[in-house]
């Protein structure tokens, strides 16, 4: 039996990396203490219980990413079975793909001290994206294909005791289930004499008998507190508090292959036909989404309906990730003709990567501007000013020769906008609301030092140079919104 385990490390999905919803995100991608309304689903559940009146939201979420250009880089691009002068530099390019995404949110209250609430981000491009990379060649493993995937969470919420609310949540994920049998048979027979001894007739048949897919959804746990300490201590008002816990999880997927290889000859001078079958029997473990466990604490502060200002510290345990490479782990081939023991059969895709746990930091704020009266049913015009600002680590400490996984420390600079209204048509009966806003994640420069005097894969041609890290991450979006 061939063994080999697989991780996709989709680690983080758009809401985790940048923010939840146009809101959020212009004031930086934290707010588990002030949050109030459909986004707290996924920020923090327990700020359900803070939604007025039925809400509904859509928008538009795109990422760009910039990231430095790797200097060519030794390969066996002549596909000689060597890496040496004579294959031409592969020109590598490690970053990775833009992502743009529909956002949706919904939440009501229930009462007077409950609510529900439903947040989703969906890619146009892809749901969920199966990659696993090469670790000698440069990659983005904190970022390469972890954005790429659906992120969807419902959750409800309510208050235990006067300001203090609780609420659970739960990620919408997903496991899946492959099976593949599949026999090839392949003839052979020699049809010349002489000097056209060559010539052969040759046949080929691939017979793929099931292929069985199953994809069932799967719930992580979402856990959150929020307080408002002024509802016990009048003198603090406006202050509050906010916790949420995620728990570490992994998405199997389990694959089973069945292959049969069938061999036959004849014509092969005064030898008898032969014929032959080699069986090969292969379960891969895959992970299309690692969620490392993470603990989210804030304070807040709001000075009565004008400004809202907060502070985020967050703990992300990425010491047990497990990367998206291809690993074999054991191997057992059955033929006649072929004895290979298992202690024989290594893994080309040998790596060494020290992680760590991580303490992120956010900051920012909304203010309010003053209503503008209006004539007719729009009533008034307010308009909300959005900034923040988030120290985010990388959790990459160290990693032996034979990897190239890149990473730096990112600075967050977010700024957002909104506009609300009265419906002038008179549609719903609540306001309408238009939020804008644009964020710059930048990566530190730096340089992993990879240099060689002989060609090694994945190694800078030039031996003095090392492959440059960094880049920024642009990210920009809106969304519309009504109460009803």
């Amino acid at each position: 039996m061939i063994v080999a385990a697989l991780a996709v490390c989709a680690s983080a999905t758009v809401p985790d990396a940048f923010g939840v919803g146009a809101r959020w995100s212009g004031t930086g991608g934290g707010g588990v203490a002030v949050v109030d309304d459909g986004a707290a689903a996924m920020l923090n559940p327990a700020g359900l219980t803070g939604v007025e009146r039925p809400t509904a939201t859509v928008g538009w979420t795109s990422v760009l990413p910039q990231m430095r250009p790797v200097t060519p880089v030794w390969w066996d691009t002549n596909r000689d079975g060597a890496v040496d002068s004579a294959d031409p530099p592969l020109a590598w390019d490690a970053g990775f793909e833009a992502i743009h995404g529909v956002q949706v949110q919904t939440a009501r209250p229930l009462g007077g001290r409950a609510g529900i609430g439903l947040t989703a981000f969906v890619p146009t491009s892809t749901l969920i994206r199966f990659k696993t990379f090469e670790p000698s060649l440069p990659t983005y493993v904190m970022w390469d294909n972890r954005l790429q995937r659906y992120a969807a969470t419902a959750g409800a919420a309510v208050e235990v005791l006067p300001g203090l609310s609780l609420g659970v949540s739960g990620d919408l994920l997903a496991r899946a289930r492959l099976q593949v049998a599949m026999t090839a048979d392949v003839s052979a027979e020699i049809t010349g004499t002489g000097d056209n001894l060559g010539d052969f007739v040759s046949d080929a048949v691939v017979d793929v008998h099931t292929i069985d897919l199953n994809v069932s959804p799967t719930l992580a746990p979402v856990f959150g507190l929020q307080w408002e300490v002024g509802r016990a201590f009048p003198a603090l008002d406006g202050l509050r508090f906010g916790a949420a816990y995620h728990p570490e999880i992994g998405l199997p997927i389990e694959a089973a292959l069945d292959i049969q290889a069938n061999l036959s000859a004849a014509g092969i001078g005064a030898f008898e036909p032969f014929v032959g079958a080699a069986v090969a029997e292969a379960t891969l473990a895959l992970f299309d989404h690692y969620v490392p466990q993470r603990l989210s604490l804030g304070v807040g502060l709001s000075r009565s309906d004008t400004l809202t200002l907060y502070g985020e510290v967050r703990w992300t345990d990425w010491r047990r990730m497990t990367l998206n490479i291809a690993r074999v782990q054991d191997a057992l081939l059955t033929a006649p003709f072929l004895d290979i023991p298992p202690d024989a059969i290594r893994d080309g895709n040998a790596h060494a990567v020290l992680l760590r746990s991580v303490w992120s930091a956010q900051v920012g704020g909304e203010l309010h501007l003053p209503e503008v009266p209006v004539s007719g049913k729009l009533q008034s015009i307010r308009g909300t000013i959005r900034a923040g600002f988030g120290y985010l680590p990388t959790p990459v400490v160290d990693q032996a020769v034979s990897s190239a996984f890149l990473d730096a420390d990112r600075s967050q600079f977010a700024v957002g906008a909104g506009l609300a209204h009265w419906d002038p048509f008179s549609l719903v009966d609540g306001q309408i609301r238009y939020d804008l806003f644009f964020q710059a994640n930048l990566l530190a420069n730096t340089t992993l030092a990879r240099t060689t005097e002989t060609p090694l894969a994945g190694f800078p041609v030039d031996p003095a140079a090392g492959v440059p890290v960094g880049g920024a991450i642009w990210v920009l979006g809106g969304q519309w919104g009504f109460d009803y």
